[in-house]
């Protein structure tokens, strides 16, 4: 199964908690957020299954650098995006004015954060859920999300596709991209519902960077009913970007789900 989208996450909900700046780095960044192949993909996915009218104003919930607010930007949808740390939100808005667009990037915490204007659709993508060990704070976050549309809108949450990481466990992951090697060892606690990670990464000029990270480990019922918490109805389960049925061999989990008219 698919791990390699994975986002780290942090028990306490909002400031940074000792590792929780220093993990999320430029490192962090190359190896995992930086996209050449998959957004145009993607992007195709959430414009269709969001039912984006053009120009439609979209939020992107833990926007990280922007490898999907820009180019939707680029398309011509009104963006909004927040995301906890600050440099990536910077780089973010560098590479919209890079390119000659506006994204409108806020460096919040995404349990708190709702956009000032409603939208017409919104995302959760590459596993920024499940970041805190209480769900209640998780279906706070998907609150935040249901607050962010008007009537009818839509939200699409990507996340593990559970039951298969567990199927096809791989204590061991390696990443390898811009000279830099991440090895990934995981350690799964079922009890618990967690999935325990270290990163090392090797740089080029020879140092060794370690961190440490936890995330939740939903499965697909545990997130149907967390939208439905949160206020969503009609939720659906897709496998992938290609929208296709979610079985235990899909690589992702992708949870599509509406508000309800006012």
């Amino acid at each position: 199964m698919d791990e390699t989208s994975e986002r780290p996450v942090v028990d306490a909900v909002g400031a940074a908690d000792g590792w929780w700046g220093e993990l999320y780095d430029e490192h962090l960044a190359t190896v995992l957020l930086e996209r050449d192949e998959e957004p145009a993909e993607t992007i195709d996915f959430l414009v269709r299954t969001l039912a984006l009218a053009p120009g439609a104003r979209v939020f992107d919930q833990c926007c990280g650098i922007g490898s999907l607010a820009v180019p939707l930007a680029v398309r011509g949808f009104e963006v909004v995006g927040c995301d906890l740390i600050e440099r990536y939100v910077a780089r973010g808005r560098e590479d919209a004015a890079r390119v000659g667009v506006r994204v409108e990037l806020h460096a919040a915490d995404a349990f708190e954060h709702v956009p000032s204007t409603a939208c017409a659709g919104a995302f959760n993508w590459w596993t920024g859920f499940g970041y805190a060990r209480d769900d209640a704070r998780n279906v706070r976050m998907l609150q935040r999300a249901y607050e962010s549309l008007v009537p009818g809108g839509r939200f699409v949450l990507d996340t593990m596709n559970v039951p298969g990481v567990i199927r096809g466990f791989r204590p061991e992951v390696v990443i390898e991209r811009s000279g830099i090697r991440l090895v990934r060892r995981s350690v799964l606690d079922v009890d618990a519902g967690l999935l325990h990670k270290r990163w090392s990464y090797a740089l080029p000029d020879g140092r060794t960077i370690e961190h440490d990270s936890t995330v939740r480990l939903h499965t697909p019922w545990e997130l149907r009913a967390m939208l439905c918490a949160a206020g969503f109805v009609e939720v659906e389960m897709y496998g992938g970007i290609d929208a296709a049925p979610l079985t235990v061999e899909s690589p992702r989990c992708i949870a599509v789900a509406r508000k309800g008219a006012a």
